[in-house]
């Protein structure tokens, strides 16, 4: 697969994840043109330069696996020199902030894209070319709410660009399990899919129409199973926050 590029010389890297990578490229891609909108200075890894994060392996209970990756992670890092790690991936943001209690020297600094976007916006407005004076829910997923407790920056985002966010019953730190988190579409599909579905029955019945997350497990598995059961966009849009944020910046998404 085709890189996107490397830009500059920064010290802070882009790691959108493996799951990123391999499921929603072209989310990566709508990311590297909001980033550089924002005059935010990055790289985008090379897959070659480092190994998953290895939150999927920490899951599933290997442990020893997941400190080898951390070290390895350490070494390429230290070899660029980065002092920062932006993701957009929820998984690789909580295993990057755990490399905390696997290693004794990490010191990088983790930043889930939500907030550098954020801080970006709110420090200077002027790329906002389109707001939008309509109702969104916003989806906390189990790795965004429950885990990293990560709740209050996108809902502000979601205002500033000039959403009302309907709240759905289950939220932030008690958010509603989708069915995506903690390997379960790997484990047991079946089961898996059956959330999914049940969640997106609820939303329909609460006349919910438009929904995003800002986590790509979560938006590909409520995605794949909206097609499954022939729900058109009329009657539900799920969105991956990157698509708002082309439609509010003038950027063409990559769909």
């Amino acid at each position: 697969m085709a890189l996107f590029g490397l830009f500059g010389n920064s010290e802070t890297i882009y790691f959108p994840g493996c799951y990123t990578w391999e499921f929603l490229p072209k989310k990566i891609e709508n990311y590297r043109k909001i980033l550089k909108k924002l005059d935010i200075d990055f790289k985008l890894h090379k897959n070659s330069e480092f190994v998953c994060c290895g939150g999927f392996l920490e899951e599933a209970g290997y442990e020893k696996d997941l400190r080898m990756n951390a070290k390895n992670n350490k070494i390429a890092i230290d070899n660029k020199k980065y002092k920062k790690i932006i993701t957009n991936c929820p998984l690789c943001y909580n295993t990057f902030r755990s490399y905390r209690d696997i290693l004794p020297d990490w010191n990088i600094e983790i930043e889930f894209i939500i907030s550098s976007i954020l801080n970006k916006l709110e420090e200077i407005k002027s790329p906002i070319k389109n707001y939008f004076s309509e109702p969104v829910a916003y989806y906390d997923s189990c790795y965004l709410g429950r885990y990293a407790e990560f709740v209050e920056p996108p809902r502000s985002l979601l205002k500033l660009l000039g959403f009302s966010v309907i709240e759905l019953p289950k939220n932030k730190e008690e958010t509603l399990c989708c069915g995506s988190c903690g390997n379960l579409p790997a484990a047991n599909k079946e089961l898996s899919d059956n959330i999914a579905k049940k969640f997106i029955e609820s939303l329909i019945k609460r006349k919910i129409s438009k929904i995003v997350t800002a986590d790509p497990q979560a938006y590909y598995h409520l995605k794949k199973n909206s097609i499954a059961m022939q729900i058109d966009e009329k009657t539900l849009e799920i969105l991956e926050f990157s698509d708002l944020l082309c439609d509010a910046l003038g950027i063409k998404r990559s769909d």
